[in-house]
This record gives C-alpha cells, sequence and structure tokens, in this order.
C-alpha cells in the first residue's frame, strides 16, 4: 500500500474509470479533480478489486506499450498507493460453491441494469462491506446498491470527517 498518515476508516473501494482519466485524459474536464484525489490516495485506504483491476488494464492495454500493461497487471500498486483485493470469499468456499454464488450474486446486479463491470464492482463493495464505492460514473450505481457511491471530490470533502 501507499505511504504516508491514514485514517482508521474502512477502505473505499475505487473504480477502474479513476485510473484511466489519471493516465490517457489529462485534458479532461474531470483531470485536476482526478489527479487531486491520487495524489491523496496515501492518506486513506483505498483498493482496487482483482476484477476492476483486470478491467482497467484491459482498457489500458490499447495504449500502453507492453512492459507499462505488464506493470498494470502485476505492479499496480508501485504505481498507485492502492490494495489489490482478492476475490470476495474465495478463501471460504470450493471454487465450485463459489463461481455459483459470484455468477449468481453478479446476474443479480446485472438485472439491476448494470454492466458486468458495475455488477462485479458492486457485487465486491457489498460483499467488502467496503466504507464507500469511489467512482467518476456515480449515476451507473444510483439505488443499485447498498453502499455509498461518491465522486472522488465529493469523497475528499467528506475525508477530514470520516478520520473522526
Amino acid at each position: 500500500m501507499g505511504k504516508g498518515p491514514r485514517s482508521e476508516t474502512l477502505m473505499v473501494l475505487l473504480d477502474s474509470n479513476i485510473f484511466i482519466i489519471d493516465r490517457f485524459y489529462r485534458k479532461d474536464d474531470l483531470y485536476p479533480s482526478n489527479r487531486t484525489f491520487i495524489e491523496r490516495l496515501a492518506e486513506f485506504e483505498a483498493g482496487i478489486s482483482i476484477f476492476t483491476l483486470l478491467e482497467a488494464a484491459g482498457v489500458a492495454s490499447f495504449n500502453l506499450s507492453p512492459r507499462e500493461c505488464e506493470q498494470w497487471l502485476l505492479r499496480f500498486p508501485s504505481i498507485y498507493p492502492v490494495a489489490i483485493l482478492s476475490a470476495s470469499g474465495l478463501a471460504e468456499k470450493n471454487a465450485d460453491e463459489w463461481m455459483k454464488k459470484f455468477v449468481e450474486e453478479v446476474a443479480t446486479n446485472i438485472t439491476k441494469r448494470m454492466s458486468f463491470g458495475d455488477a462485479v464492482l458492486s457485487r465486491e463493495a457489498e460483499s467488502l462491506e467496503v466504507e464507500a464505492i469511489v467512482t467518476w460514473n456515480t449515476k451507473d450505481f444510483a439505488k443499485r446498491t447498498l453502499r455509498p457511491v461518491l465522486t472522488p471530490t465529493a469523497f475528499l470533502r467528506k475525508l477530514p470527517r470520516l478520520a473522526e
């Protein structure tokens, strides 16, 4: 994980768009706010699920060199101070039981009109009982998850209160 002081709050789960904007969309209107969020990652517990990492690396692979893509896939925490979270619940079940439950939970989310990536992110956030999902696409999760969903800017505004 990253360096620097961390609050005692629960972990937040990050969406792939935060990293895609940081790496590829420097002219985007969201970039300055996104960069501020990235620069403050070391101040709190932040994670990215292995599924979201694979999604982000897949999107990025079209614009990364093979070496950079390998860094994203195998050494992401050396680029961004975040924890890579294993598939939730996998250690507690045999693979067949886990896969059946995983597919059922993701399918339930998909029926809420969620993309596969968002359905998986929501499933992981709920299973891990994270503090919040942090994404620029809050509308994709609105009324579709039990976890709070915040933009990076909104999360940073709440950060001092979360640390209390």
